[in-house]
């Protein structure tokens, strides 16, 4: 009555899983940078960092890097 059940795995599966994991780690790695721009353009100009990583997040860090080239410098 004492049966130990066993569970195979193909390798596969593992050598899939282990892309995956390797593509969403380095799109969070890539995102973290576009965020760290963001960031750094943002106070150089004297504006808010938060609103505008909140909108790198939800629009395109790409047109919020954009948008933060046409406005310039807020004190200017």
């Amino acid at each position: 009555m004492n049966q130990i059940a066993e569970i195979v795995v193909d390798q596969s599966v593992w050598e899939t899983s282990l892309i995956i994991l390797y593509i969403i780690a380095g799109l969070a790695i890539l995102y973290w940078l576009y965020i760290g721009i963001t960031r750094s353009m943002a106070i150089n100009r004297h504006r808010d960092p938060l609103g505008w990583i909140l909108l790198s997040i939800f629009v395109s860090p790409l047109l919020t890097w954009i948008i933060l080239l046409l406005v310039g410098d807020k004190e200017s």
